[in-house]
């Protein structure tokens, strides 16, 4: 299968990814659109574009966590019947997927492409995974498997992702205690290949998220360097600096990082977030060719699109990426009374795989 790589991905934002969505998904001959039940309402975005298609078959995950309030899992309720209410009955499953086992163990990636193979082992023309709800412990696996069972195939895969700046619920999260490596991103991790290399880690900073951050540099100690993201641009223009002075302790003591080590990302662009590791990975390949010699891991947190970034870096370079996953969800925003599809701020579409790339050769 030819895919997307960092010299070529071919993707569509804001009104071109709907206008993408509505000519080329909504007209294939067969398509598999992997969703999510999500608590904000955008994560229906995708699903009532598509309502109306008439060969897509729906599959939806429902993300069942420990630790969700009562009104965050009524709300959650209220979306899965209005996919009920919008998508047709004989092309919709909805599958239950445990995140952390009775026991604390982070269990999502497992689950999830368990859940996902019996769907995924079939053959459609087109292959569309919403991202748009799905946690990264969810997302990052089923769009390495997708890509996995159809390399051989001409299927076209798919990413989607709406978002908004303005949420309608603000969530507060309750994260586990320890870290764990994705479910299909470890690489060579943990093996005796690696037990001299020096690591690079580059972890998405967000707000109050201290405790995980720690939890992945004692991970993954003794340290060679940390290279964190920061978003800037941002649609608050101070979000960038505010991080820098919330985790400034970390890098003054932890992390022994300066200002030079920082890395700067769009908040609204994944690509910008994916061009960037490319050439920090292949500027430090110049100076340690061999991977048992340097490796770079990476660590998805904060903004989602910026993760989408993470994803496409960590598939096209082989990259581990080391992650805490959300134990749960509470929030002191007003539940919605009734479901409401939100006009998204930030809408994406990448081309993963498939035909679009059979002329490229770069």
């Amino acid at each position: 299968m030819n895919r997307f790589s960092s010299k070529y991905c071919i993707n569509n934002r804001g009104e071109d990814a709907v206008q993408f969505v509505s000519d080329h998904v909504a007209n294939s001959d067969s398509v598999l659109f992997i969703g999510t039940v999500g608590i904000q309402g955008s994560s229906l975005y995708f699903a009532h574009l598509l309502a109306k298609a008439k060969n897509v078959t729906f599959k939806f995950i429902t993300e069942c966590r420990p630790a969700v309030s009562p009104d965050l899992e009524n709300l959650g309720s209220l979306h899965k019947a209005e996919l009920e209410r919008m998508l047709p009955n004989g092309k919709l499953e909805f599958i239950d997927v445990e995140i952390i086992s009775g026991d604390g163990a982070t269990v999502a990636g497992r689950n999830a492409t368990k859940a996902a193979q019996p769907w995924l082992s079939q053959q459609y023309k087109d292959i569309v995974i919403d991202a748009t709800g799905m946690s990264r412990g969810t997302c990052f696996p089923i769009v390495r498997q997708a890509m996995e069972l159809h390399k051989e195939s001409t299927t076209n895969i798919h990413l989607l992702m709406a978002s908004s700046d303005q949420p309608a619920v603000k969530l507060k999260s309750e994260s586990n205690s320890h870290a764990d490596w994705m479910h299909g991103f470890q690489e060579d991790m943990e093996t005796y290949i690696m037990r001299d290399a020096l690591t690079l880690w580059v972890p998405q900073l967000t707000e109050d998220s201290l405790p995980s951050m720690n939890s992945m540099f004692s991970a993954l100690m003794p340290l060679a360097e940390v290279c964190p993201i920061v978003p800037f641009p941002s649609a608050r223009p101070r979000r960038g600096d505010e991080l820098l002075l919330e985790y400034f302790d970390a890098f003054e003591s932890q992390w022994d990082a300066t200002a030079q080590n920082v890395i700067y990302a769009h908040e609204a662009d994944p690509m910008d977030v994916f061009r960037s590791i490319s050439r920090m990975h292949d500027a430090r390949l110049k100076v340690f060719p061999d991977k048992s010699q340097s490796v770079t891991v990476l660590s998805p947190a904060g903004w989602r699109l910026g993760s989408l970034g993470m994803l496409l870096a960590a598939i096209d370079l082989s990259l581990p990426v080391l992650y805490v996953e959300t134990i749960g969800y509470t929030t002191d925003s007003k539940i919605p009374e009734s479901v409401t599809i939100p006009a998204p701020s930030k809408l994406w579409h990448v081309w993963l795989a498939g035909v679009a790339y059979d002329e490229i050769t770069c």
